[in-house]
């Protein structure tokens, strides 16, 4: 492999690695605090179980869940999925607050490659940064042919994806934008793998990402 090759290679690397460590973090602070919360409440003589346990318990299952999704996204090939089980995993990553995905018109019982499975993952984390006040993110389609709109107060693809997937910007240009901008170049290679095509549409004021066969 050549030295630009190489160096690439390295800074999409060190991006994904970034990815986690920002993703994983929160939850994990939530954990330490709540230890020395539990330390504390010991100190007192507070019967364990209290709030303590219920915020460990619930990062707890919070980081469990994003490892099970980020396991699937940048993890190799585990296998098809199905389409049930591929929104549960989103589900879980983005939590049940500022992000809801409504898949009342998606795939049914169809099942994604493990490829396609990663495409449609990095699509949906894509929507998901595309909405940084909240909304809905309404999945239809199968494997073949899965599209996204966003609903949402500030619902927009951000500069970075629609430049690297307009082709006004190659993808080891896009990797400089840091972590926040990698979604963008890894949904590009993901659907390329995938031998899907990732558009972006603009429909009735709805913005739309999808995903087709080339």
């Amino acid at each position: 492999m050549g030295g630009d090759g190489a160096a690439a290679t390295l800074r999409f690397a060190e991006l994904v690695a970034a990815r986690l460590c920002h993703d994983l973090s929160g939850p994990l602070s939530i954990i330490a605090t709540a230890a020395e919360l539990a330390r504390v409440e010991g100190e007192r003589g507070v019967r364990q179980g209290g709030e303590a346990m219920a915020l460990m318990l619930e990062a707890g299952r919070d980081i469990a869940a994003r490892v099970q999704f980020f396991r699937r996204l940048f993890g190799p090939a585990l296998g098809p999925i199905a389409s049930g089980e591929l929104i549960e995993l989103a589900r879980g990553a983005f939590g049940a607050g500022r992000i809801a995905i409504d898949a009342a018109a998606f795939g049914g019982d169809s099942a994604f490659s493990a490829e396609a499975a990663r495409a449609a993952l990095a699509a949906l984390v894509v929507a998901a940064e595309a909405l940084p006040r909240g909304g809905t993110i309404r999945c239809r389609g199968g494997a073949a042919d899965f599209a996204l709109t966003l609903e949402g107060p500030a619902a927009a693809w951000p500069s970075h994806l629609t430049a690297v997937l307009g082709g006004a910007e190659p993808v080891s240009a896009a990797l400089e934008g840091g972590a926040r901008g990698l979604m963008g170049p890894f949904l590009v290679l993901a659907a390329a793998e995938a031998g899907l095509r990732p558009r972006l549409l603009l429909g009735a004021g709805v913005p739309l990402l999808r995903l087709a066969a080339e």
